[in-house]
Parts: C-alpha cells; structure tokens; sequence
C-alpha cells in the first residue's frame, strides 16, 4: 500500500471547495498568539503558512491576518495539518467580515461581503469543526 502526501495528491487538490490564492505578492501575515509567519496559500477555508511552529495538530490557533497594505483582520481557526516542512494548515472556524474580504483574495471587490459568499464562508468553517474538513 502506498501513501501519498496531501500536497502532491491531486484528488485533494479537487476538494477543495474554493480558489486558492498562490500568487506571492498577495500572500498574507500571519499573527497568532505563539507565532508569526506568512501563508504560502490561502482561501476562504483556511491558510497553509509559516512561522507557526509552537503549534500542532488539533491546537487552536487565533490571531490576525494582514494582506501587504491592509488592516489585521481577527480569526479563530485549527491547525489541521502539520507539514513536514514545517508549515501548519489552518482551518478557520470563526473570523470577522475582513479576514473573509482577505481570504476570498481576488474573487471580492475591497469592502464589499455579499451575504451569500458570506454565509458559504460560515457554512463551510462549521463543517469538520472536528478537523476532518480537507479544505484547508
């Protein structure tokens, strides 16, 4: 039997239930309580980044997200992958209006939430609360 990692597995890239955000000028800060780093993706399910070693699987991390010339946007999420790279894999269980405006990178205009992308992004952060969500 072999075991594919989860970052090379293209069945997990098909998933996910939202664009990701790769482009490395628009990657966003990371500042938690035990930790500060900049993600490697993104999307409105959550953040891989770096600089979040205190922090295992299961943990609960909370913090702000900051895009390059942007305001802290608060969240609340899990750490649900630990890569071995280092990188954590964060599943955002609650955050406000802007970190949502952040996540959802360029597929939202600066300052405008539709309700309907705003209750996905909700809907989908209660789904797997217990860490078996893929989408991060």
């Amino acid at each position: 039997m072999s075991i594919q990692s989860v970052r090379n597995s293209a069945a997990a890239a098909n998933r996910r239930a939202s664009k990701r955000v790769y482009d490395g000028g628009n990657q966003l800060r990371v500042k938690a309580t035990h930790g500060e780093g900049r993600t490697n993706n993104f999307s409105r399910e959550g953040f891989l980044a770096d600089g979040m070693e205190n922090y295992e699987a299961d943990d609960a991390v909370e913090g702000t997200l900051q895009a390059p010339d942007g305001k802290p946007a608060r969240f609340k999420g899990k750490v649900i992958r630990v890569d071995e790279d280092g990188m954590r894999a964060v599943q955002l269980v609650n955050f406000d209006s802007d970190a949502l405006l952040l996540c959802q990178g360029s597929d939202v205009e600066e300052g405008t939430a539709s309700a309907s992308a705003s209750s996905q992004a909700y809907s989908s952060a209660d789904k797997g609360s217990d860490g078996s969500n893929p989408n991060s």
